[in-house]
């Protein structure tokens, strides 16, 4: 009779435990998936500014660059 008790509560304890932990567990992957997200905006964003860079040393005339520009856009 004891041996179930004692295995009953076991079985509660680690219930609980499991239920607990999840909860935690899944706001760690939400917030890795934010981190990634965050470096992927970033090196996008060094990227653009790589590009901004080759573009002005090449003395476009303003409506080359509008159609850069545009064409940027769609791509989005």
């Amino acid at each position: 009779m004891m041996t179930i008790v004692f295995l009953s509560l076991a079985v509660i304890i680690a219930i609980v435990v499991i239920l607990v932990s999840a909860k935690h567990i899944k706001k760690g992957f939400e917030a890795r998936g934010e981190v990634k997200e965050q470096q992927r905006n970033e090196n996008v964003s060094q990227e653009d500014e790589e590009i901004l860079d080759k573009l002005k040393d090449k003395n476009l005339s303003p409506e080359d660059l509008k159609k850069i520009y545009e064409d940027l856009q769609k791509k989005k």
